[in-house]
């Protein structure tokens, strides 16, 4: 223990910087009636993505929806088992598996704590690990140059694993040399193809093996090309498939965000646990952007509710419109003292929703502008009126039955809405609200 005291003097030391720091941050922000800048809001509200948000994002302004704290409690229990977190693209999958890396690494460092007496100063094995993924083209580059999410832990990894072999073959150990102050470039040339390519992919697998949580977040696919999902799976499943061969008795868990629309066809998917992640509500959005600013100036309420209806549950779409209708409101001549309802519909109006959804549809309709259209109609009708009867919104829309049973067919395919039989008419609910 008494080799930790520094350690624990200098963590105790970044423990109390921290504290007074997000105290009087909190101090600031807890008025519920202060006003918030403006700039502050356009910087949250611009990190479209996950991976753009602050640091303290997870704490201060994520809503844990019912999914993430149902695969939290799985992975208490599992060990060497995959969870699949489904969803549909922009619903907020990334921003999931980056909460279950803050809530894990949280829990992990206190247990080091616990066992050594002491916070550890870098990434420790038991630390999760959160990664976008990559082939193998992508991989090693990525990793060696610093742009991947785990390159820190695989340089550590790496340099050692070079300067135990240099060593080995044609230098003599130095007590006093440091492992990672060694010149990659310059140790590859020496060991040469082969060899350099062998220990990357040794490195790569300790630091994997170590590992009680891995987190994989794929990419955003194409809804009508399932070739390259497909090939990632592969690539993720013979990852799994190698870690689970491994002598440790702590196997390693997987959780693997998926695109929902993607979700099917693939004997991967039958060795998961298939946890769906649901679009946010409009008050979880609210809950979110109330966690963050302490109160929902310079919006009402209502204006604000507003928003999160026409986003339609996609998180990454509520930031947009804020951006937007901020920029609609600091353009007036003489702006309101606060943003009600009237002047978001000004700032988003109807042919915008239009336009993004369109957007959504054309991958589903790619030569078929009419369909697009109709689909559009029928979607906006939906969120405006709730669940109908097929029939009444066929003559609503003007359309023949048979055009409205193709229309439907495909949304009901890519989740848009579902149907349930009523009598010998069908009702339409929509689904990604």
């Amino acid at each position: 223990m008494s080799n930790c005291w520094p350690c624990v003097l200098h963590n105790f030391g970044r423990f109390i910087s921290y504290t007074i720091l997000h105290c009087l941050e909190l101090s600031e922000k807890s008025e519920s009636g202060k006003s918030v800048p403006v700039d502050e809001i356009y910087s949250w509200a611009s990190g479209l993505t996950s991976e753009s948000h602050e640091s303290d994002w997870s704490p201060n302004w994520y809503v844990r929806p019912d999914a993430v704290s149902r695969a939290l409690r799985r992975l208490d229990t599992m060990s060497g088992g995959i969870i699949g977190l489904v969803g549909l693209q922009g619903v907020g999958k990334s921003s999931a598996l980056l909460d279950i890396l803050s809530h894990k690494r949280i829990l992990d460092r206190e247990a080091w704590r616990e066992k050594h007496g002491c916070y550890p100063s870098w990434a420790h094995g038991d630390d999760p690990v959160w990664f976008k993924w990559r082939r193998e083209t992508e991989l090693f580059p990525s990793l060696l140059d610093g742009t991947h999410e785990a390159s820190e832990v695989f340089l550590r990894q790496y340099k050692e694993q070079l300067y135990s072999r240099i060593t080995h073959l044609f230098l003599q150990a130095d007590e006093d040399f440091n492992p990672q102050n060694l010149n990659i470039d310059w140790a590859e040339a020496k060991l040469g193809k082969a060899m350099t390519k062998k220990l990357r992919e040794i490195s790569w697998q300790a630091v994997l093996g170590d590992k009680k949580t891995i987190l994989i977040d794929t990419r955003d696919y194409s809804k009508t090309d399932r070739r390259l999902m497909a090939k990632d799976l592969e690539g993720i499943y013979w990852l799994w498939n190698s870690l689970t061969q491994t002598k440790s008795p702590a196997k390693s868990n997987l959780v693997i965000a998926i695109q929902k629309e993607m979700f099917q066809s693939h004997f991967f998917f039958d060795k998961m646990i298939k946890i769906e992640l649901q679009p946010l509500t409009p008050e979880q959005m609210l809950e979110a952007y109330q966690k963050r600013f302490k109160n929902f100036h310079p919006f009402t309420k209502d204006a604000l509710l507003t928003l999160a209806r026409m986003s339609r549950g996609i998180f990454r779409r509520f930031l947009r419109y804020i951006t937007l209708t901020l920029d609609h409101w600091t353009a007036q001549p003489n702006p309101r003292d606060t943003i009600d309802k009237e002047t978001v519909e000004e700032a988003i109006p109807y042919e915008r929703l239009v336009e993004d959804m369109e957007t959504e549809l054309l991958e589903l309709f790619p030569k078929q502008s009419d369909l697009r259209l109709q689909a559009v109609q029928l979607l906006m009708r939906l969120s405006e009126s709730g669940p109908k009867k097929q029939s009444i919104l066929a003559g609503e829309l003007g359309l023949e039955s048979y055009v409205m049973s193709r229309l439907l067919t495909k949304l009901e395919l890519h989740h848009y809405v579902t149907r349930e039989r009523d009598g010998t008419d069908k009702i339409v609910t929509l689904t990604k609200s």
